[in-house]
């Protein structure tokens, strides 16, 4: 792949590309509950740091496996790319989701990163061909903040969104900002880098980056997870950040970050099912309300003009 391949206009998705989403919202929706229940027996940045040097681990044979060569050591331009993406990506939303998740239902984090394709879209605009926003598709994009303000609301008037209070909503927000910059950006630096190297690298590199908020989080009594728990932080190493990080490379290369970020589109739905039915998390009336209200937002950023 060409360095120009950045700039060309993005394909139609195909089947494959449907059931790669498909995977992604079994994938990452379960994430927010596996997050919750992990969280009990590990303090929430070394379960990022677990995540990641697992994923990490992971990552690094299936390179070796496939002869996916990284980046040379040299090249600063190269790796500094790789530290944008993996920042953006993992290391920051990661840890900002799993500080939220002490306090909030898995449920409203899902949601709340739902709402990155209508920031997607507004980065897409300015940064990547054929996704310019139309009258249509930029109230799309005020109707989905209108969707964000519902979840708001009650915490700004006192009542909380579902037990969750205003700083910790920030956080889910400003988590799906990340996770939409690392979509615009994956697919602007290093288009010529095997995709599995370049999930390989921002993992690499972000696991590093988060030795220190680790340590710093460490427990001086240590921890201790039970067998759930650890079977949960394994899960969310071995699918959300080694499997997920492939796909969501692949599948942002293939067909381009909007329709990737319409995983958020239907992910909600999975993990309010196993919020609600598994952890038995209540469903407050402004958690549904503001997430219709995001969904309509973003399939009128979606929809083609006939």
């Amino acid at each position: 792949m060409s360095p120009s391949s950045a700039s060309s206009p993005i394909p139609r998705p195909v089947l494959l590309d449907y059931g790669l989403i498909a995977l992604l919202i079994i994938v990452w929706g379960s994430a927010y509950a596996m997050t919750s229940v992990a969280l009990k027996g590990f303090a929430p940045m070394v379960l990022v740091e677990f995540r990641l040097v697992v994923g990490a681990a992971v990552l690094g044979l299936v390179c070796a496996a496939m002869r996916a060569r990284l980046p040379a050591f040299g090249d600063w331009r190269a790796w500094g790319a790789l530290a944008l993406v993996g920042v953006a990506g993992t290391l920051a939303p990661f840890g900002l989701i799993s500080h939220a998740q002490e306090r909030v239902p898995s449920a409203l984090a899902a949601v709340y990163i739902a709402a990155a394709p209508i920031v997607v879209a507004i980065l897409a605009h300015f940064a990547v061909p054929g996704e310019k926003l139309d009258l249509r598709r930029a109230c799309g994009v005020v109707l989905g903040f209108g969707g964000i303000v519902v979840l708001f609301a009650p915490a700004l008037l006192g009542g909380g969104s579902g037990g969750a209070a205003l700083g910790d909503q920030l956080m889910l927000l400003l988590a799906a900002c990340c996770y939409a910059t690392a979509s615009i950006l994956v697919r602007l630096v290093q288009p010529d880098l095997h995709p599995i190297a370049m999930s390989f690298g921002f993992v690499l590199v972000s696991a590093v980056l988060g030795i220190p908020f680790a340590v710093a989080e460490w427990p001086p009594e240590g921890i201790a997870p039970d067998a759930v728990q650890l079977a949960c932080a394994i899960g969310l190493a071995l699918g959300s950040t080694a499997l997920g990080n492939v796909l969501y490379v692949v599948v942002v290369r293939r067909v381009g970050p909007v329709f990737l970020a319409n995983a958020g589109n239907l992910m909600p739905f999975w993990s309010l099912l196993l919020g609600a039915g598994l952890l038995g998390e209540a469903v407050p009336p402004t958690l549904v309300a503001g997430l219709a209200v995001i969904l309509a937002g973003i399939w009128m950023v979606r929809k083609k003009a006939v």
